[in-house]
């Protein structure tokens, strides 16, 4: 019976997560529509639209990894912006604002739930709130808006005594013992988005050519090439 149960549970769960995801590509798209459509009105749609992403998010963050779904978003923006696509800015938005929000509420699932795992309680915590904070400082300084080194600078420096703890901690929390599901919660929501903003940051600041290299690349037009003009004496 109780094998019954779950089956019947689980069915149900699969038919939602069916319904929300065709909700979610059929909402996306016609927001997008109408933010062209209606440029006066742009900054309140795409806050709308923002807002119908969140309640998405909210609503199946059980059945997906919503993390790399925004992480995969930040690596299309950046393409689009080495391209001169459009739709850069939305993308971005999209992108470091649902990771710092799945971020921020990933901090507040470690203190609650990994009570038996100290490690993951509050390494998870802190690197789920300086993930949050840098996604912030990143969106700040990709839409270059005021204020984006302040926050950036925030995160980072913060960073730093997290990396220490997180060095030392590790050997002594018996990570060989840990059940497969914390492995995956360790790798999923700490080591691959603190990767990925690490690495962006060092693009950024460290490496800011290579960067603009690869986000601002020279086009040449297609089926178009390069001529010098001859300095001829006129007619």
């Amino acid at each position: 019976m109780a094998d019954q149960d779950t089956e019947i549970n689980n069915h149900k769960h699969r038919k939602l997560k069916k319904i929300l995801l065709v909700l979610l590509l059929l909402l996306i798209p016609s927001s997008l529509i109408l933010l062209f459509m209606q440029r006066n009105m742009g900054g309140i749609l795409l806050f709308i639209l923002l807002l119908d992403v969140i309640v998405m998010v909210w609503l199946t963050k059980e059945y997906y990894n919503w993390t790399l779904v925004f992480l995969l978003l930040i690596v299309i923006a950046i393409i689009f912006k080495g391209q001169r696509w459009p739709i850069t800015g939305i993308l971005y938005t999209f992108g470091f604002t649902g990771l710092a929000c799945t971020s921020f509420y990933s901090s507040a699932v470690f203190l609650k739930r990994y009570n038996q795992n100290t490690f993951l309680k509050y390494i998870g915590f802190s690197s789920s709130i300086i993930l949050s904070i840098v996604s912030l400082g990143l969106l700040w300084k990709s839409m270059y808006w005021p204020g984006a080194n302040i926050i950036l600078n925030v995160g980072l420096i913060v960073f730093i005594p997290f990396l220490f703890a997180f060095i030392f901690t590790l050997p002594g929390s018996n990570y060989i013992n840990w059940s497969k599901f914390e492995r995956i919660v360790f790798f999923r929501a700490i080591i691959i988005p603190m990767s990925f903003v690490y690495i962006l940051c060092v693009l950024m600041f460290v490496f800011p050519d290579l960067y603009r290299l690869m986000t601002r690349l020279p086009l040449t037009p297609f089926n178009m090439f390069e001529f010098d003009l001859l300095n001829m004496p006129g007619l």
